[in-house]
């Protein structure tokens, strides 16, 4: 019997036995009852015992109080409180503070086995905002939040420590000049309400901070460690280099060659790309002025920035935001929405008046822009729109046997109007399945220069979802077929509308819509009640047989204790393997990297 089909039984009996557990973490799939010759009785049942298990955790996530903090610089407001009770997982967009020494991780008691030797000596890093208000003053925007770094340690003996600490840019230190004024003439800091610098949605609260300055990097969205350098990356401004030994912020870190080759630009993306093989990176932005739009540098291994170009925009003289891209072994693809604003619409900020992110506006009307740029001499290989959708991340692209591209994207399912009034104020956000996105493959063909068709991936039983990742197996496998599994954050309905599952998305074809077995393709991993996770860093086992053949590991904020927890999962099962408990809380971070041992 194959170690795969053995597998596959363990997971059916587990997802038996958790049927009984619900207060532990459950594998969830709805294929959970025995055969039945009345196919439409069964799920009659079954819905009524989904129906029964969502009341009973939401009566017990009532039945607990986030113990947040009473007084101190990190007292929140009455109106904070108040939304904290009503929806829990809001505690985990509270601010934090600097953790410099690595604190020692409580293990779970039910930890039995031995930490396997792929996590020994590792770290996941992870980067988000800090702090989404000062004071009593929340920032116009959750990506306006100052940037704070997280190092999860696994050391040769099987112990696990965390850090955190600020990323020191200068609108931190310009806002913490504000802050110890303030306390020095008598306020509390919980009290002060002033913004020292601007940022990309967040004004200055003196009017002449504004004038003329560019939006500051607030230096909070992905870790990437790069030519064994920790970095950390916003499209809000350059690079920002971390130590890696003391986590303390070292500032604006220098490409080689960035000066003499023209046009290297002024932001950076969050999502730039490393080629899985050669080592070679791909990161775009804002030209830097007095051009306009945006440029791509092709980058080696070592830091020398060797070519730039344009990327050809719908609107040359626009602004566009370019979050994400994805890559293949010869193409870098970028999927241009219309989340826009033109040259006239955006000068009241270029001047300070108005904030650039409130000058930005989605044009449903408008097609999206799917762009094919050569990795070998940054060409442009396509041009091509579509019909309209809304997107913040992808999940990867390969290139079929035909040499056709395939970009695996998330498609928003609702409107990008309501998604960005959530994030202007995460603590008042309402979140329902319309938030969120699924998955599709689209399909390019590079001969005809065409869209062949957009495929939405994993079938009728694939939740709603954000933050996708797929396996670093088949990233550098350079296969011809999309990968297997696609691992997401998504919308279980028992998080008050926010992230509570993590569900491992099988891609391949589906059986019919009237075969019920379609019910069990997706494995998942349910969160326990009070409890939220973020996106996940997938560790490949050491001697890999399969694509999924490791270990997710991830941060998952406790309500119940107002602290983060750290888990590992098995990648095949999406069985719970460790947990550990950390003393303090992570606030809600963007993205993560991986660095295995050395």
């Amino acid at each position: 019997m194959s170690s795969r089909l053995l597998s596959q039984l363990q997971s059916k009996l587990i997802k038996t036995h958790s049927n009984t557990n619900q207060s532990c973490s459950t594998l969830y799939n709805h294929h959970q009852h025995n055969n039945n010759n009345n196919n439409n009785q069964k799920k009659k049942k079954k819905k009524k015992k989904c129906t029964k298990i969502s009341s009973a955790i939401t009566n017990e996530r009532a039945k607990f109080q986030v113990p947040l903090p009473k007084s101190g610089a990190l007292k929140p407001s009455r109106e904070i409180e108040n939304e904290v009770e009503r929806f829990p997982w809001k505690g985990g967009l509270e601010p934090c503070e600097d953790h410099y020494e690595r604190v020692k991780l409580t293990a779970d008691v039910k930890n039995e086995q031995k930490v396997p030797k792929e996590l020994k000596g590792g770290k996941l890093y992870r980067l988000g905002p800090g702090r989404a208000r000062l004071g009593k003053k929340k920032y116009a925007h959750w990506f306006d939040g100052d940037g704070c770094i997280h190092e999860v340690s696994f050391t040769s003996e099987g112990e696990v420590y965390m850090r955190s600490a600020f990323v020191r840019t200068e609108r931190y230190k310009a806002q913490e000049r504000k802050v110890n004024s303030f306390v020095a003439n008598g306020g509390k800091e919980e009290d002060q309400e002033v913004v020292a610098a601007r940022g990309a949605w967040t004004q200055a609260s003196d009017a002449m901070d504004n004038l003329g300055k560019f939006p500051t990097n607030p230096g909070n969205t992905s870790p990437i460690v790069f030519n064994d350098t920790l970095l950390a990356l916003c499209e809000g401004g350059p690079p920002i280099e971390i130590d890696k030994v003391t986590l303390k912020t070292k500032g604006e870190y220098k490409f080689k060659n960035a000066d003499i080759n023209g046009g290297f630009p002024m932001g950076f993306a969050a999502h730039s790309k490393i080629d899985a093989n050669d080592g070679y990176m791909y990161a775009w932005g804002l030209a830097s002025p007095p051009a306009i739009g945006h440029r791509v540098a092709k980058i080696s291994p070592k830091g020398e920035v060797l070519q730039t170009a344009s990327v050809p925009l719908p609107d040359p003289f626009g602004f566009f935001l370019l979050h994400d891209a994805c890559d293949t072994e010869n193409y870098i693809v970028f999927v241009i929405i219309p989340w826009k604003a033109s040259l006239v619409e955006i000068m009241p900020a270029l001047i300070g008046y108005e904030s650039f992110g409130h000058s930005f506006s989605y044009d449903s009307s408008a097609k999206t822009r799917i762009v094919v740029m050569r990795k070998s001499d940054l060409s442009v290989a396509l041009e091509v729109d579509v019909d309209n959708f809304s997107s913040y991340h992808n999940a990867g692209a390969y290139e079929d046997e035909n040499g056709d591209v395939h970009a695996i994207v998330c498609k928003l399912d609702g409107s990008r109007k309501d998604l960005e009034k959530n994030f202007a104020d995460m603590y008042a956000s309402t979140w329902t399945e319309k938030q969120y996105n699924h998955l599709y493959d689209v399909h390019i063909s590079m001969k005809q220069k065409l869209v062949l068709s957009e495929t939405k991936i994993g079938g009728k039983h694939a939740k709603p979802m954000e933050f996708p990742v797929i396996s670093p197996l088949w990233s550098k496998a350079k296969t011809k077929s999309k990968p297997e599994f696609i691992y997401t954050l998504c919308f279980g309905s028992r998080g008050g509308g926010y992230f509570d599952t993590i569900q491992k998305v099988k891609t391949k074809s589906h059986t019919s819509d009237d075969d019920d077995d379609d019910d069990e393709i997706h494995l998942e991993y349910v969160s326990k009640p009070g409890h939220f996770p973020s996106e996940v860093a997938f560790v490949p086992k050491t001697s890999s047989t399969y694509e999924d053949d490791g270990f997710l590991v991830f941060l998952e904020y406790s309500a119940i204790r107002h602290a983060s927890d750290v888990v590992v999962l098995d990648a095949k099962s999406m069985l719970e393997l460790f947990r550990w408990e950390a003393p303090y809380h992570v606030p809600y971070t963007f993205h993560g990297h991986w660095e295995k041992n050395s």
